[in-house]
């Protein structure tokens, strides 16, 4: 069972708030608005994915994570896992 359970309805509700501002952004570029106002739109659609992945990662350690490190014994490639995505979340540029 996925550890976002808890979380999946506030979950959803992001992404598809995440999916309206999307289309917003490509109605903007098809009506070749100002540069700096689409910037502005794809920041606010930056931040609403780091704060579904903050969701699923507080989840996925609260719940795999720590499952694997009580009873499991699959501990270490439960955190291999999450130290992979993490760096691919920090990366810049």
């Amino acid at each position: 069972m996925p550890s976002y359970l808890e979380d999946k309805e506030k979950v959803l509700l992001r992404l598809r708030k995440m999916e309206g501002q999307i289309k917003g952004i490509q109605r903007m570029v098809e009506q070749d608005k100002y540069c700096i106002d689409i910037l502005n739109q794809l920041s606010s659609v930056i931040a609403a994915t780091q704060k579904v992945a903050s969701i699923m990662m507080r989840d996925h350690i609260r719940g795999c994570v720590r499952e694997a490190l009580t009873h499991n014994g699959h501990g270490d490639q439960h955190i291999d896992e999450l130290l992979t995505v993490v760096e691919r979340f920090t990366k810049t540029g």
